[in-house]
Formats: structure tokens, sequence, C-alpha cells
């Protein structure tokens, strides 16, 4: 064998393997430009994405611990091209409580979620003046207040009877959430929430456990509860007054349960309107607040 049949043999296997890393490459190529990731199982996967919505405007938002700058698109923080898997998002803003989650997400899905923050010092609050309507017509709705929990004694629900038939009939003063997907009632000092649409999939909270659960629980606080209610335009963010305070807190109780206090007082008790002003009468004192 010559010199130079060796070097050439060198030079073919020399650019077969080149070649097979450009195709190689410009397979993986093909693959990332149209949303595929590997798992660390090395398969390919079609990503996913996050839609973020929050009550606060311009947020510091965290996906696994890096920063993301992202634009306001049609009310919500879009996060594309997410590898599926367990993903720690982080909402922040100064002078307000944080939120966080560990969510799960899947191959071409959007995981959509909601993150709440109030002020650490809690909702500004402003006096309703009293003698006026506004003072008396608040007062007389808050006197009227009825706590919507079962009935003792309430039948189980029956096989033909809808879930939400069943809440209407044994629930008074059940409450409704703006978009009629969930109710929200009282039981033994514990707030569930149902999923009573016919049309639409329950969300994946109802789903933590196989099969689905057409009702869960949200919160069982330590004191008695006294009010509760859903946050405006929402069927995921519970109010509810116990003790000296007032809180929300998610249904979502996949990973952390996001939990915060909107307003620490005396004995307060609250209306919630439709537009999201809420009411609080707090040891003889009426309160406003905007949510």
């Amino acid at each position: 064998m010559t010199l130079g049949s060796g070097s050439d043999r060198f030079t073919k296997i020399y650019l077969l393997l080149w070649g097979i890393t450009v195709l190689v490459g410009l397979v993986a190529l093909i693959f990332y430009k149209f949303g595929y990731r590997l798992t660390k199982e090395l398969e390919p996967v079609k990503v996913g994405s996050i839609e973020l919505a929050s009550n606060e405007n311009r947020p510091q938002i965290f996906l696994n611990n890096r920063e993301q700058q992202l634009p306001l698109e049609n009310g919500r923080y879009v996060l594309r091209k997410i590898t599926p898997g367990l993903h720690s998002i982080l909402v922040s803003k100064d002078g307000f409580w944080p939120w966080a989650k560990t969510v799960a997400v899947a191959p071409n899905n959007t995981r959509p979620l909601y993150a709440f923050t109030f002020p650490m010092e809690g909702v500004t609050v402003k006096t309703v003046p009293a003698n006026t309507p506004e003072h008396g017509q608040t007062l007389k709705t808050l006197l009227n207040y009825i706590l919507p929990e079962l009935k003792l004694g309430s039948p189980p629900l029956r096989r033909d009877e809808s879930l939400s038939q069943w809440l209407v009939s044994n629930v008074p003063s059940l409450k409704l959430s703006s978009d009629k997907t969930t109710a929200l009632y009282v039981e033994d000092n514990t707030a569930y929430v149902a999923w009573i649409s016919e049309t639409e999939p329950p969300p994946h909270y109802f789903c933590l456990e196989n099969p689905c659960k057409p009702t869960i629980p949200v919160i069982i606080p330590n004191e008695p509860l006294k009010t509760v209610d859903f946050y405006k335009n929402r069927h995921d963010v519970i109010l509810f007054a116990a003790g000296a305070a007032i809180y929300a807190i998610e249904a979502d109780r996949e990973g952390t349960q996001n939990f915060q206090p909107l307003y620490k007082g005396t004995d307060p008790y609250f209306y919630q309107t439709g537009s999201g002003r809420l009411y609080i009468s707090d040891r003889g004192a009426l309160l406003q607040a905007e949510l």
C-alpha cells in the first residue's frame, strides 16, 4: 500500500464523518425550528408554552430563576418554546407578595396560569362616609350576608341529577364565578369549589387525581369562615375572611398553593361588587378598597 492510498482513505473517512455530522446538524436544526426539543432521555418532544395573566401590571417574571422580558399580549405574558417537564415560575413586584409555582408543561400544550399579587401592607382602604346612600346600602348588604353553607342532612347527589342542580337545591346563597363555570360553597368550615360547566372540560387542578374530581377543597382555616367569594372575574382564586384578616388563595393545589393576605384588622367581614370593589365591615368601621 502506498502513502497516497492511505491518505486518500483518511480523506474519504473524514469527508464521510463530516457529511454525517452536517446531516445530523441539519436534522437537529429542522427539529428545533419546528418546535422539538430533547428530553433528559434524549427523546424528541414537541415544545409547550405558558400563558401567564396577573392582576398587577409589569411584574417581574422568572422562569427557572432567569428573568424574562415579555411584552403583554392580549392581557397575558406568553412564554414560548418551553421544553416539556417541570418548570419553576416566580412573579414578583417591589412591595408586593411574591407568587411562585412549579408547573408541569405538556408537549404541544399551553399551560394557563394566573399570578395574583397584593401589597405587603394590605390593599389601600378608605372610609365610607356615614349617612350616605352608599353607606346605608352596603351595611344592609353586609348584614344580610349568608355564608354559602351546605345544608345539614342534604341528600347525596343522584345519578340523574346534575351537580349544579344539587348545589342550587342544597346550598343557600351559592356563589358562582363570573363565567358560571365554577361554584363555591362551605361544608364543615372548608371552602370547596365545584366545576359545573357542562360544555368545557375542567381545569387541570380538578384532575390532580385520577379520575378527575368534580369538587375539590380549597382551604380549611384554623378559624371559622365568615365570608367567601370568588376574586373578581376569576374562577380559580377565592377570597375569604377568617379571624382578623381577609385573604386570597388559589384553587390550584399543584406545587405551591399561593395564599396572600389582603387586609388585616380586628373582625372583618366583606362584600364584593361585580366590578371588584371590596367593602369591609370591621368592628363598626365601614371601608372600601378597589381590587
